[in-house]
C-alpha cells in the first residue's frame, strides 16, 4: 500500500490584473502558504510524498525571492516534493529549475521531475513526462505511458495538459488521449496517473485512476471544484481518491436585480454578512434600470464596502445596468445655468439607449453626485 498527494498548478507568481498591490502581496503569499498547508496535509495522511504534477511556477521568469520561498516552503514541510515542468515552466533553455536560484536552495527533499523515472518509494516508481518547451506536437504523455509498462512494482505517471475530452478542437495534436491513457492503466502498465493543466479537480475516465488534482487555490471564477490536493491511496487492486481542502481565497459571482432603493438596500446586508471578504474575489452582475439618485446610492456602497474585499469587479459582459433619471433626481439639488443644461442635454441622450446612452447616464450620475456633495 501506498499513499501520497496530488497537487498542481501553483503557479507562484500568478498575478491578476484586478488586485491592488496590497491585495495582489496576499494573493501571492496565500499560494505560499498552500505549500505548507499540503505539507501538513500530507503528514496528516501518512503520505509518503507529493507529486506536483506541471505549473509549479506562473513562468520561468519569476522573482528570485520567490523561488527561495517555495523551495524554503518545501524544506519546511518535510516530506518529499516531487516537481513536473508544464507549460507554465517548461524544463528548456532559462527554466526556472536550472536557475542558480533553484538549484542553489533546492533542499535535499524536493526533486525535479525531467523524464528519468524515480523511485519514490520502495516499490513505487514515478514516471514523469516534463515539458520541455512551451507548445507540444504529440500527446504529453504517451511516451511515458510506453515506458512505464517496461518498469516493475506499483508506477505513477506524472503528466501535464489538456485531455481530449475537455477540447473543441479534438485534433489537436498536444491533446492527452483518453484512450492510450485508459489502456495503460486497464493493463496494468500504470496504477495512477496524475494529471495538471485543468484548475478545478476533474476525474477522467472510468477507471477512477486518471484525475486532475486542480489548483490548490482558485484562479477564475468560473473554476468547477478548486482550492483542492488529493490524498491517493493505491493498494493492490483497488485505488482511493480523497478531496482535501487547501484554499484560502475565493472569486465568487453574483448576479443583482437593482431596479429601486430597497434592492441596493438588499444588496448592503447581503455585501455586510459575507465572511472572509478581505480573502474574496467578487464579480457582481448588476443589471436593471434605476434612477440616479438609487445610482448614487448603490455607488456609495460600494465605494463603502471595496476596501474590504480583495477586489469587487464589475465585468462588461455581465453588467447591464441603465440609469434613466427620474423627475425628482434634480429638483432638490437647485441646480441652474450651465449645470442645469449640461443635466437637461444629458437626461435626453441618456433615454436614446446604446454606448452613447450608456456614457450619459455615467455622466448624469457624476454630475448628480458632484452637486448632491455641494448641496
Amino acid at each position: 500500500m501506498v499513499r501520497f498527494i496530488h497537487t498542481s498548478d501553483w503557479q507562484l507568481g500568478m498575478t491578476r490584473r484586478f488586485l491592488s498591490p496590497e491585495a495582489q502581496s496576499r494573493f501571492t503569499d496565500a499560494r505560499l502558504q498552500a505549500i505548507r498547508t499540503i505539507g501538513e496535509k500530507a503528514r496528516e495522511h501518512d503520505a509518503a510524498f507529493v507529486v506536483v504534477a506541471g505549473d509549479v511556477f506562473e513562468s520561468n521568469m519569476v522573482e528570485r525571492q520567490l523561488v527561495q520561498r517555495a523551495l524554503h516552503a518545501m524544506k519546511e514541510a518535510a516530506v518529499p516534493f516531487y516537481l513536473l515542468p508544464g507549460n507554465h515552466d517548461p524544463l528548456a533553455a532559462g527554466s526556472v529549475f536550472l536557475s542558480g536560484e533553484f538549484t542553489a536552495e533546492c533542499p535535499p527533499n524536493v526533486v525535479v521531475l525531467d523524464g528519468t523515472p524515480i523511485e519514490a518509494t520502495p516499490g513505487v516508481t514515478l514516471v514523469s513526462a516534463p515539458w520541455r518547451s512551451k507548445k507540444v506536437t504529440a500527446d504529453p504523455i504517451a511516451e511515458a505511458c510506453e515506458a512505464a509498462a517496461g518498469i516493475d512494482g506499483m508506477k505513477v505517471l506524472v503528466g501535464h495538459g489538456r485531455c481530449e475530452i475537455f477540447s473543441p478542437d479534438t485534433e489537436s495534436q498536444e491533446l492527452i488521449r483518453l484512450g492510450p491513457a485508459e489502456a495503460a492503466v486497464a493493463s496494468g502498465g500504470v496504477q495512477y496517473i496524475a494529471l495538471g493543466d485543468r484548475h478545478s479537480r476533474t476525474a477522467v475516465g472510468s477507471s477512477g485512476r486518471i484525475w486532475y488534482s486542480g489548483a490548490p487555490e482558485p484562479t477564475e471564477y468560473r473554476e468547477t471544484d478548486p482550492g483542492l490536493a488529493l490524498a491517493v491511496t493505491l493498494e493492490g487492486d483497488r485505488v482511493q481518491v480523497e478531496a482535501l481542502k487547501v484554499a484560502t481565497w475565493r472569486f465568487t459571482e453574483q448576479p443583482w436585480d437593482v431596479n429601486e432603493a430597497a434592492d441596493i438596500s438588499r444588496l448592503r446586508n447581503w455585501l455586510d454578512g459575507l465572511p472572509t471578504k478581505e480573502r474574496t474575489i467578487l464579480n457582481l452582475g448588476l443589471k436593471g434600470t434605476i434612477s440616479l439618485s438609487v445610482a448614487a446610492a448603490l455607488e456609495e456602497i460600494l465605494d463603502h464596502f471595496e476596501p474590504m474585499f480583495a477586489a469587487i469587479e464589475r465585468r462588461v459582459s455581465d453588467t447591464d445596468l441603465l440609469v434613466v433619471p427620474s423627475e425628482t433626481d434634480f429638483s432638490d439639488l437647485a441646480l441652474s445655468g450651465f449645470a442645469a443644461l449640461a443635466a437637461g442635454d444629458l437626461a435626453g441622450l441618456s433615454e436614446g439607449g446604446g454606448i452613447e446612452g450608456r456614457e450619459a447616464g455615467d455622466a448624469l450620475l457624476l454630475l448628480h453626485r458632484l452637486a448632491r456633495g455641494a448641496a
